[in-house]
């Protein structure tokens, strides 16, 4: 990995690190190569934090291996405790699932700096939601920033927790938005240096939130893999990969999720006359062509992207031992508890507001809730007895195009 260049802007000498999974491993080493001043790191439950600690201020310390070398020998403190982490630090970065968002940010609010600039990576759908419920003092307001990445810039792997975080690949470049949305541009050197990757502005947070391509890919795959699987336990040497053996059937399938999303923003922005601009989300297939522009082998379709992206394609499907030496797809893995309720289920709360049928999407939906045991989707709209948990735009009062157009042009 070659670390992208540039000037940092110029902040408060202090970042946070919020989450202590495989992203907040390799977050601590590699802004331990890029950031100017020192790094603390928040974690979950003081168990977290004494385990890092036991590694991290051990001799050797923390080190990625793989597609990055480094360590992390800039952290300076480790704690479960906001309030000694977070008033400090003039940039916080949150590198936790989805679904521990908005746990994440009522733990740091009260703490938070004035002028701190807030990044969740990655941010998937409807993140911008909770984040203005829950941070204040956003600009105008304010002099608080908040920013998300589409995706993860890397797939990384925790080998020895505290120890050693191995990288298996690096996206070339990835999409970010911000709130405001006019602070993009102006953002892009700072986190292109922070981070050590090509970071690309769009102009509002709704390209994220339906450009999100975890909720295309990991749901789709699992859906190719699993929906007609009859329940019987896999070996562990027939286990299916989940990239390489990829069908042209689910590939086909994948991009029709795709279209539907795609579709979904081609009406909103002609919806408001061009003035939310979605030019951000784009099909599967065009995503997974600039991402990885030297890693895919064949990248004609996205069957033949998938069966020949390089790094990956030793990866399985997530599966659970059910039995010695039997094993079963894990339905409880991110690909499905995180990017159905936390990714598709907030496109197709979005989709019921412009109109637009989602045949595919809703299929996937259908499928995942029962193997979640939870109810978002009745007849055709999310209006389940679990949707109340969910970053959908109805549960913020928005409830109608009008009112999504107006809410996004608002952070303008």
């Amino acid at each position: 990995m070659t670390l992208v260049t540039g000037r940092p802007e110029a902040r408060n000498p202090v970042l946070a690190v919020c989450g202590g999974g495989n992203a907040g491993h390799l977050l601590a080493v590699i802004t331990s190569q890029t950031f100017p001043g020192d790094i603390v790191w928040l974690t979950s439950s003081n168990d977290s934090a004494e385990r890092l600690r036991e590694g991290v201020f051990s001799p050797d310390g923390l080190r990625s291996t793989g597609a990055f070398s480094g360590r992390a020998d800039k952290v300076r403190l480790i704690s479960s405790d906001p309030a000694e982490v977070i008033p400090h630090a003039g940039t916080v970065l949150i590198a936790v699932p989805s679904f521990g968002h908005g746990r994440i940010l009522d733990r740091i609010s009260p703490f938070l700096n004035e002028s701190a600039l807030v990044g969740v990576l990655p941010s998937r759908s409807g993140f911008e939601f909770p984040a203005t419920h829950t941070i204040s003092g956003i600009r105008p307001r304010g002099d608080r920033r908040v920013f998300g990445l589409q995706t993860l810039p890397w797939s990384a792997r925790i080998q020895q927790r505290g120890k050693i975080v191995h990288v298996l690949g690096i996206k070339k470049r990835v999409l970010m938005a911000t709130l405001p949305h006019r602070e993009a541009e102006g953002l892009v050197p700072w986190l292109s240096h922070l981070l050590g990757i090509e970071i690309v502005p769009t102009s509002n947070f709704l390209n994220l939130t339906l450009g999100n391509p975890g909720q295309v890919i990991h749901p789709g795959l699992m859906y190719g893999l699993f929906a007609e699987w009859n329940g019987a336990p896999y070996r562990e040497d027939n286990i299916p990969r989940f990239y390489a053996d990829a069908t042209d059937k689910t590939g086909m399938f994948v991009e029709g999720l795709s279209r539907e999303i795609t579709a979904v923003a081609r009406r909103i922005q002609e919806s408001s006359a061009g003035k939310l601009e979605l030019t951000g989300v784009l099909s599967i297939h065009d995503w997974l062509r600039l991402s990885y522009p030297t890693q895919i082998g064949d990248a004609s379709t996205v069957a033949t992207s998938f069966r020949t992206l390089a790094p990956l394609q030793a990866r399985k499907p997530p599966m659970r031992e059910a039995a010695p030496g039997e094993y079963v797809p894990d339905f409880n893995y991110r690909y499905i508890s995180e990017d159905v309720p936390f990714g598709l289920v907030v496109v197709k709360a979005i989709a019921t507001l412009s109109d637009v049928d989602t045949p595919s999407i809703d299929a996937v939906i259908a499928w995942a809730q029962e193997k979640l045991g939870k109810h978002y989707l009745v007849n055709g709209t999310v209006s389940g007895s679990d949707a109340h948990e969910l970053r959908i735009p109805q549960n913020y009062g928005i409830g109608t195009m009008t009112n999504l157009i107006e809410w996004y042009l608002g952070w303008s």
